[in-house]
C-alpha cells in the first residue's frame, strides 16, 4: 500500500509540475507575444523620441489585469516611458523602473527593431496570481485523491497479501541473490498454478536464456579482445612472417582446431609456397617448412582458390579422390589428412593464398561456427600477404625511379651543358658581326644576325631553365646569400622588361613602399623570379598595363606582379607550378615557353624561406605574390 501511495503521490506529483511547469512557459510565452505587440506599436513612438506616445501605448496593458508594469527603454537603457497597474493617466513622466522577475511575479524583455536596427527595448512585468490559484486547486484534489486511494489500497492489500506478496517476496528474494552473486544457475520455487506460478515459470526460463547468452557472451568478448589485439598488432611494422605467426596465435586462442598453415601463391603465379603453421610437432614442421606445391596439383586447396569459397571435408563431407595430394606431397606426415577445412586468403578481389585448419590429432569436428571465425583470421593473413606483395613493390618501383630520375636529370644537366657551350660562341661571334668587328655588315644581313641572337638567347635561357631543373631535383640549387636592395632588383627588372613591354604597346607601373630595409638572400636568384613573372605578365597581357608592387612587414617582404591578361581557372591554378605545364596546354597554344619557369621560381622563393602563389579569374587578369624573409640566414630545406 505505501508502495502505491508513493507511486500515486509522485505521479502526481510530476504531472501537477509538469502542469504548472507548461503553465508558466504558457504565461512567458503571452507576456512575449504581448511584448512584441507593444514593441511593434511603440516604434513610431521611439523613433520619433515621443515618450507620450510611448505612454499611451503602454496604457492600453490596463485591459490586461494581471499585468503590473512595463516599461519602454531608449537605445541607450534609458526609461523612455511606463506604465504601472493603477497608474490613472496616460500622459506623465516616465517613471519607476520595471522590477524584473521575482518569486511572486514574472518578467519579459525584447528588443525593439526598426529596419533592422535596434531602436529600444521593451519590459513587461505580470503576477502569478493564477498560477498560485491553479497551485492551490491542485493542492487540494491531491489531497483528497491521496486520501481515497490510501483506503481503498489498505482495504484491498488486506485481502490480496496472502495471495500475491509472499511468492513475490520469494520472488524479489530470488532476483537479489543472482544480481548479487551472479550466479544465473539460481531459479524460484514455484508453489502455485495460478498467474504468480507462471510469472515464476518466465523467470526461471528468463534467467536460464540469460545463462546461455552470458556463456556466449563471454565467448564473444574474449573472440572480440583477441581480434583487437591482432588488428592492433597488424599495424606494426613487422615482418610478414611475423604477422602471419601473430594471425595463427590469435587464432589458436579463439578456436579449438589442432592446427593451421598458411600457403601463398610465389611470385610466379604457379606455386603455393607454405609460409606459417601452428600446433605442428617438430618432425612435422621440418617437413612442412619451406614446402612448395604447383598450383594444379594441390588438390582441394586449389578448388577453393580457384572457386574462391571454403571447404570443409569431414565424415558427412568425406574428401573426393580427386581432390587429394599426389605423390610426392602426398608423403608429406605434416599434411596427409582427409579431415581438414580450406579457407581461400582473398585480398582487393584476388586469391592470394589458403587458410588450411585440421584435428588431425583430436579428430574432433570443426563446426560450422569455427569456420565462420577462422574467415575472420584468413582476411588478416590475406591483408598481410597482399601488404608484403605491395610493399615489394613499391620498394622495387621507387627504386626503378629513382635510378631513373637520377638518369633523366644527369642527362639533362649534360645535355644543357654540351648546348650552352656551342650556343655561347654562337651568341659571341653574332655579336661581334654585329658590332662591326669584321668590318660593316650590309643592313639585310644585319636584320638576318638580330634574329639569330634574338632566338639564340631565347634559347639561352631555355636551356638555362632546364639546368635549374635538374639542378633542383638533383638537390644541387643552392643560394649565394648577401646584402641586397629590393628597389635595385625591381628597378633593373624595370629596365630589361620595359623595352618588352614597349614592343607591345603595354606600361609598366613601379610601386615601391618608402623605406623598404635592405634585405639578405641571393639577389641574382630573387632578380631571376621577379623577372619571369614580369616576363610572363608581358607574354600573356595584349593591352593594358603591368603592375610591380614591393613592400615590408615586420620581418617579410611582399612583392607582386598583375597584368591585364585572360587570368587564370581556379583548377589550373596549382597546376601551372608543375613542371612543363601552362595554363593553355593544348597542342595549338598561342604563348610559348617550356613551362618551367614558375616551378623554378617557386622553389627559389621556398629555399629562402618564402611562398609564390597566384590569385586569378579568368577574364580579370592575374597576380602573382611572393613573400620572403627580410633577412635569410641559410637555405630553407634541400632543392
Amino acid at each position: 500500500m505505501i508502495t502505491s501511495s508513493v507511486t500515486l503521490l509522485l505521479a502526481g506529483a510530476a504531472y501537477v509540475a509538469y502542469d504548472l511547469v507548461t503553465f508558466r512557459q504558457a504565461m512567458a510565452r503571452d507576456l512575449l507575444t504581448l511584448a512584441e505587440i507593444i514593441g511593434t506599436n511603440s516604434t513610431a513612438a521611439l523613433a520619433f523620441d515621443d515618450p507620450k506616445a510611448g505612454a499611451v501605448t503602454l496604457a492600453s496593458l490596463r485591459a490586461e489585469q494581471h499585468i503590473v508594469s512595463a516599461c519602454l527603454y531608449a537605445k541607450t537603457q534609458t526609461l523612455f516611458a511606463a506604465y504601472h497597474r493603477g497608474q490613472t493617466r496616460s500622459d506623465g513622466p516616465a517613471d519607476g523602473e520595471c522590477r524584473g522577475s521575482g518569486p511572486d511575479h514574472l518578467a519579459v524583455s525584447r528588443p525593439i527593431l526598426f529596419d533592422g536596427e535596434v531602436i529600444g527595448t521593451i519590459s513587461i512585468e505580470s503576477d502569478l496570481q493564477a498560477f498560485y490559484s491553479r497551485l492551490t486547486r491542485y493542492a487540494s484534489i491531491g489531497v483528497v485523491v491521496m486520501l481515497a486511494s490510501s483506503a481503498v489500497g489498505w482495504l484491498l492489500s488486506i485481502q490480496l497479501q496472502r495471495v500475491i506478496s509472499g511468492p513475490m517476496l520469494h520472488l524479489v528474494t530470488t532476483a537479489r541473490t543472482v544480481s548479487d552473486r551472479m550466479d544465473y544457475s539460481v531459479r524460484a520455487v514455484k508453489h502455485t498454478e495460478d498467474e504468480v506460478g507462471l510469472l515464476i515459470d518466465s523467470f526461471n526460463e528468463m534467467l536460464t536464456q540469460i545463462e546461455k547468452r552470458d556463456a556466449a557472451l563471454t565467448a564473444l568478448s574474449h573472440n572480440l579482445d583477441e581480434l583487437y589485439r591482432l588488428s592492433t598488432a597488424m599495424q606494426e611494422p613487422l615482418s610478414l612472417g611475423e604477422h602471419l605467426a601473430r594471425v595463427l596465435e590469435a587464432a589458436r586462442h579463439v578456436v579449438t582446431v589442432d592446427r593451421f598453415y598458411i600457403w601463398a601463391v610465389a611470385p610466379g603465379g604457379d606455386r603455393l609456397s607454405a609460409l606459417a603453421g601452428a600446433g605442428f610437432s617438430a618432425s612435422e614442421w621440418k617437413d612442412f617448412e619451406g614446402t612448395e606445391i604447383p598450383l594444379r596439383e594441390a588438390g582441394a586447396m586449389y578448388k577453393a582458390y580457384q572457386e574462391g569459397v571454403p571447404l570443409v571435408f569431414n565424415e558427412t563431407n568425406p574428401l573426393p579422390p580427386e581432390l587429394r595430394l599426389r605423390p610426392p606431397y602426398s608423403t608429406l606426415s605434416a599434411i596427409r589428412t582427409t579431415r581438414f577445412i580450406v579457407i581461400p586468403l582473398i585480398a582487393r578481389g584476388r586469391p592470394v593464398g589458403v587458410f588450411t585448419a585440421d584435428n588431425k590429432r583430436s579428430r574432433q569436428p570443426i563446426l560450422s561456427h569455427t569456420v565462420e571465425l577462422l574467415q575472420i583470421f584468413a582476411s588478416h593473413a590475406a591483408v598481410a600477404i597482399e601488404n608484403a606483395r605491395l610493399f615489394r613493390e613499391i620498394d622495387d618501383k621507387s627504386r626503378q625511379l629513382e635510378t631513373a630520375s637520377k638518369h633523366k636529370s644527369q642527362f639533362l644537366a649534360n645535355m644543357s651543358h654540351e648546348l650552352r657551350t656551342p650556343l655561347n660562341a654562337i651568341l659571341g661571334y653574332t655579336e661581334l658581326v654585329l658590332d662591326a668587328i669584321y668590318g660593316n655588315v650590309p643592313e639585310k644581313i644585319r636584320g638576318v644576325m638580330e634574329r639569330v641572337q634574338t632566338s639564340g638567347r631565347h634559347l639561352l635561357g631555355l636551356i638555362n631553365d632546364v639546368l635549374d631543373l635538374s639542378k633542383i631535383e638533383a638537390g644541387q640549387l643552392t643560394l649565394v646569400l648577401n646584402d641586397y636592395s629590393l628597389d635595385e632588383i625591381v628597378k633593373a627588372v624595370f629596365t630589361t622588361a620595359e623595352p618588352l613591354a614597349a614592343e607591345k604597346k603595354l606600361a609598366i607601373k613601379v610601386s615601391l613602399a618608402p623605406g623598404l630595409p635592405r634585405g639578405r638572400g641571393d639577389d641574382r636568384r630573387i632578380t631571376q623570379v621577379l623577372l619571369n613573372l614580369v616576363g610572363n605578365a608581358i607574354k600573356f597581357t595584349d593591352a593594358g598595363e603591368i603592375a610591380i608592387e614591393a613592400r615590408a612587414s615586420e620581418s617579410t617582404f611582399f612583392v607582386s606582379v598583375s597584368d591585364m591578361g585572360p587570368g587564370i581557372a581556379e583548377a589550373e591554378q596549382q597546376r601551372i607550378f608543375e613542371e612543363f605545364q601552362q595554363a593553355d596546354s593544348s597542342s595549338t597554344r598561342k604563348k610559348g615557353g617550356t613551362g618551367l619557369g614558375l616551378t623554378i621560381a617557386r622553389r627559389i622563393v621556398e629555399l629562402h624561406g618564402g611562398h609564390l602563389w597566384v590569385k586569378s579569374s579568368p577574364g580579370k587578369g592575374s597576380t602573382f605574390w611572393f613573400t620572403l624573409p627580410i633577412r635569410v640566414d641559410s637555405t630553407v630545406g634541400a632543392a
